[in-house]
């Protein structure tokens, strides 16, 4: 948290002092890629490789600094597969597939057809500071990036004939519930937190009016317990 606060009073402090004798000019950046997941081992091991998105504004208070101010979006998805078979054995010993391969029933006698739909969206607004590590005539520009996040976190999850507990030869639960089912059964799953992020990245010219960004952060979310990390990798135009 100290990290945070600290970078987030020097982009104050910079931006208070910036002036229009600065040798650049503000520019407005759009773009967007992949995000990895790194950490915990359970988003790690069942989620997929995500969607980025970004929108930002920079300042210049000298040639060879800026400050950003960046709204993001990011979406993961669950390997539904995967997830389910683990859920399953987990509470009652077997995989999904083996009630599928065995050909077990509800009650109600309908053939049991687990399955899972879980998705994380994170609405990212940042505060950040941008040093170059070329003069500002270099063609191509390299530059180091750290920032401050606030995250909207909202999760989406659903489940499906999702057996549990029991003993599958005697008799076994079978869950199937939506979203606010689940929350209200096992509490409110959507948070805000804050994080913070770090990386490096590179501008190419591409015009008289726009350059090309090419960018790497790496992002953490200080979720409870172990906090939330991912690799974004995006690229776009600046304006």
């Amino acid at each position: 948290m100290k990290i945070i606060k600290m970078i987030v009073l020097v982009a104050a402090l910079l931006a208070m002092v910036s002036s229009a004798s600065a040798q650049r000019n503000s520019q407005i950046e759009f773009y967007g890629g992949v995000a990895f997941p790194i950490a915990p081992d359970f988003f790690k091991e069942y989620t997929k490789v995500g969607l980025s998105g970004n929108l930002q504004y920079v300042v210049f208070p000298s040639p060879r600094l800026g400050i950003t101010f960046n709204v993001g979006y990011e979406r993961f998805s669950t390997d539904n597969d995967k997830f389910t078979n683990a859920f399953s054995e987990a509470a009652t010993g077997f995989t999904a597939d083996y009630y599928v391969e065995n050909n077990f029933v509800d009650d109600n006698g309908d053939p049991i057809t687990p399955g899972s739909d879980i998705t994380a969206t994170a609405i990212r607004f940042g505060v950040g500071i941008r040093p170059y590590l070329t003069s500002p005539e270099a063609s191509t520009q390299f530059f180091l990036l750290a920032q401050a996040n606030y995250n909207i976190i909202k999760n989406d999850w659903s489940v499906t004939d999702l057996p549990f507990a029991g003993d599958p030869v005697t008799g076994i639960g079978i869950l199937t519930a939506d979203d606010k089912v689940l929350e209200d059964a096992l509490g409110e799953n959507d948070e805000n937190k804050f994080g913070f992020g770090g990386g490096a990245g590179l501008e190419i010219p591409a015009g008289s009016s726009f350059n090309i960004v090419l960018q790497g952060l790496f992002n953490v979310i200080l979720t409870e317990g172990e906090s939330t990390s991912f690799i974004g990798v995006t690229a776009g135009v600046v304006f």
